[in-house]
């Protein structure tokens, strides 16, 4: 069984200097799905794709549960690593910031 630390040790090792890491994005599980079975060493979730996916404009009004709750079903969805982006933080200060981070890592992303 593949754990989110050895995901997180795969993400982080495709950051070369020599390679640049070319991230695919996508906004729901089968985009996810597509993204890892075209080969992709990694999906990331797009702030917009993912609000637009789900009916709400971008530009942090999609609701953080609504967002871990994505970023939960793509993780589980696909074995390759999972980093999503989380709009401006969906926090409205570092300590509301560091429990959407905490969040993300427990839905499965490791970026």
């Amino acid at each position: 069984m593949t754990t989110t630390v050895d995901l997180a040790r795969r993400f982080a090792a495709l950051h070369t200097p020599a390679a640049p890491l070319a991230l695919a994005n996508a906004w729901d599980v089968l985009s996810a799905r597509l993204v890892e079975a075209a080969g992709a060493p990694a999906v990331a979730t797009t702030s917009a794709g993912v609000a637009w996916s789900l009916g709400t404009p971008d530009g942090d009004a999609l609701s953080r549960d609504r967002a871990l709750d994505l970023i939960a079903r793509v993780a589980a969805a696909v074995s390759v690593p999972v980093t999503a982006d989380i709009e401006g933080g969906f926090g409205a200060d570092p300590a509301g910031v560091a429990e959407t981070v905490t969040g993300v890592l427990e839905a499965g992303a490791v970026g």
